[in-house]
């Protein structure tokens, strides 16, 4: 299946159907994000610029709130495509699906 949103291109998946597809992407990413070393590494990992930015700026109320909302979500996608996105490649080779070449 192939998507310009990084969570959503998975080549492995390619012969299935749509919806067939997007279910198991949905489940497998339920699936490993609720694995506690995943999950306890992006609480941390989004608590940093969080506290960053709260500490380390004179910025108060909105403005530090905008500033640290959006590092979070920064943050948040850069542990997608770093750490989730992987193991669920990894999750789909261990179901038998392979990439074709």
């Amino acid at each position: 299946m192939r998507s310009l949103d990084p969570m959503r291109n998975f080549p492995e998946l390619d012969a299935l159907s749509e919806t067939e597809a997007k279910r198991l992407i949905v489940e497998t990413q339920k699936r490993i994000t609720r694995e506690p070393v995943v999950l306890i590494g992006l609480i941390v990992a989004l608590m940093i610029p969080a506290f960053t930015v709260l500490l380390t700026t004179e910025f108060t109320g909105l403005i530090a709130a905008a500033i640290a909302g959006a590092l979070i979500g920064l943050v948040a996608w850069a542990y997608m495509i770093a750490v989730i996105k992987p193991r669920m490649h990894a999750a789909f080779r261990d179901m038998g699906y392979q990439a074709r070449s």
